[in-house]
């Protein structure tokens, strides 16, 4: 079944993994996976994402090539009838760091690149268009077990400086912020460059835990239910109003589901100041491209979350 091979592929990567080095396990069989450490998210507003066409498939003999289109960087969101909610060609979105002190492969970073809000079925989510983690252990456990597009990228999360900020976000396309760690060597792999400053910032209860600041034995509150679609990266809110006419799981336009259960020690606003980020950023072939945080308008004010654990349900009979 999909469960039997999602569970035996997590084991295999934990087998792969330093068992002493922060790896989680959970006590609940309804939530079997889990991860703990610390976030912030930074809402701005967007501009709506274009259709993009779709690369034109070889035509077969005696049939006529068509060109389709879908929205979202080629991700399908107008083939799984997925709206975007936007208002005079904004919409919600914004990026969400985390730094992961224990997880199902171990300690790792992750930066996510939240798109659009969106609504399909009555219900409203936020899509996040690119998922960069630091390890590879943890780009394959994304891929292999819950089917998420995560990306290899180098994030770094520098401690020094007075407020949040993301200094070297991800470019707006994905050709440009790929970078050679070496130049010089041609067998490495080309990764995203990523770096936040005034990451202490997001240590609310240094002082409660461990020198280091993770507190996993402070009480945490929530449980709150969240729905989650890895496939394309979105959170949605627990209830759906609708019911799938297309066929629940067999439908083309259904998207696999799961339930999130989140909680935490400590909540807190932050304010980081209306900062777009490096202005320009140099390509590979040395051309000028602008990050994505450019074509935003941030908010300014965003969410520190500190002692957070997630924790991911198995796959709901139900698809969205």
């Amino acid at each position: 079944s999909t469960t039997t091979t999602m569970t035996t592929s997590m084991t295999m990567m934990t087998q792969q993994t330093n068992t002493a080095a922060g790896i989680s396990q959970s006590n609940d069989p309804n939530y079997p996976y889990n991860f703990t450490g610390r976030l912030w998210f930074l809402p701005s507003l967007v501009k709506v994402p274009k259709p993009k066409p779709k690369p034109k498939p070889k035509p077969k003999p005696n049939q006529h090539s068509s060109q389709n289109t879908d929205l979202g960087l080629g991700l399908g969101l107008e083939s799984k009838n997925i709206q975007i909610l936007s208002l005079f060609g904004y919409t919600l979105g914004g990026s969400v760091c985390l730094e992961y002190d224990t997880s199902p492969v171990g300690p790792y970073r992750e930066y996510v690149t939240m798109s659009a809000l969106v609504m399909k079925r009555g219900t409203i989510g936020q899509w996040g268009s690119r998922l960069y983690v630091s390890t590879s252990q943890a780009e394959k456990v994304c891929r292999d077990v819950w089917g998420v597009p995560a990306e290899l990228a180098t994030i770094d999360f520098v401690q020094e400086g007075e407020v949040l900020r993301v200094d070297l976000p991800p470019s707006s396309s994905s050709s440009d912020d790929m970078r050679m760690s070496h130049d010089d060597n041609d067998d490495d792999d080309s990764v995203a460059l990523i770096r936040v400053g005034g990451w202490k910032n997001t240590r609310v209860l240094v002082g409660h835990g461990d020198e280091n600041g993770k507190s996993n034995q402070v009480k945490r509150w929530g449980n709150i239910p969240v729905y989650w679609t890895p496939t394309i990266k979105a959170l949605w809110l627990p209830l759906i109003p609708f019911r799938d006419n297309g066929g629940g799981g067999d439908s083309v336009n259904s998207l696999p589901l799961h339930r999130l259960r989140l909680s935490a020690s400590a909540i807190r606003l932050h304010w980081s100041g209306i900062n777009r980020g490096v202005g320009v950023k140099k390509d590979r072939t040395g051309k000028d491209t602008k990050n994505e945080n450019q074509l935003n308008v941030p908010l300014g004010l965003g969410l520190v979350v500190d002692n957070v654990l997630i924790e991911i349900g198995k796959r709901c009979e139900e698809d969205l």
